[in-house]
């Protein structure tokens, strides 16, 4: 080799070496957690695959639905990929919820706050039929029939006063 071309090979090679040194100075060990990251959407994926968690803000519809309003939060989805539940928040509409879903794609049974109001509510064929809440101050146990129609209601004021609904002693005693 020439006393040219081989000083140019040793330039070379002694570039890299301090490239490369370089580099893994400025590389973390990996048992150093990354202080922050910024996304809109995380997918945990099962062993096929298939996105079963997802964090998103917003979230996206469930398959073959359109939510009303926009949703953040985390969605559960089955191994179709359908949801069937999640913890929402609606702002538009003051909604913040955990609920999971009937096989039909509507919320089966939530619990939340409702405009800062505690609620839970159970739905069987997209109709309410139990709702549970407390609303300015008056706790409430409503139960409807499958027509969405209040057959039963129970409430107590936040000064102790109790009001029922929907029975009277008559039928309170069969």
């Amino acid at each position: 080799m020439s006393k040219p071309l081989g000083r140019l090979v040793s330039i070379v090679l002694g570039i890299c070496a301090v490239s490369a040194l370089g580099a893994c100075s400025s590389v973390k060990a990996s048992t150093q957690p990354t202080d922050s990251i910024t996304v809109r959407e995380v997918n945990i994926v099962d062993e096929h695959g298939q996105a079963r968690l997802r964090i998103g803000a917003p979230l996206p519809d469930p398959k073959g639905l359109k939510r009303a309003v926009t949703a953040y939060g985390i969605q559960f989805m089955d191994a179709s990929g359908n949801e069937v539940g999640g913890l929402g928040m609606l702002e538009p509409v003051g909604i913040n919820g955990l609920c999971f879903d009937s096989t039909e794609g509507y919320e089966a049974m939530c619990i939340g706050l409702i405009k800062g109001q505690p609620n839970i509510t159970f739905r069987q064929d997209w109709k309410e039929r139990i709702v549970i809440g407390v609303e300015k101050g008056v706790a409430s146990i409503i139960i409807n029939d499958a027509q969405e129609k209040p057959q039963l209601r129970l409430e107590v004021d936040k000064d102790g006063k109790t009001r029922v609904v929907g029975v009277n002693a008559e039928q309170a005693n069969k």
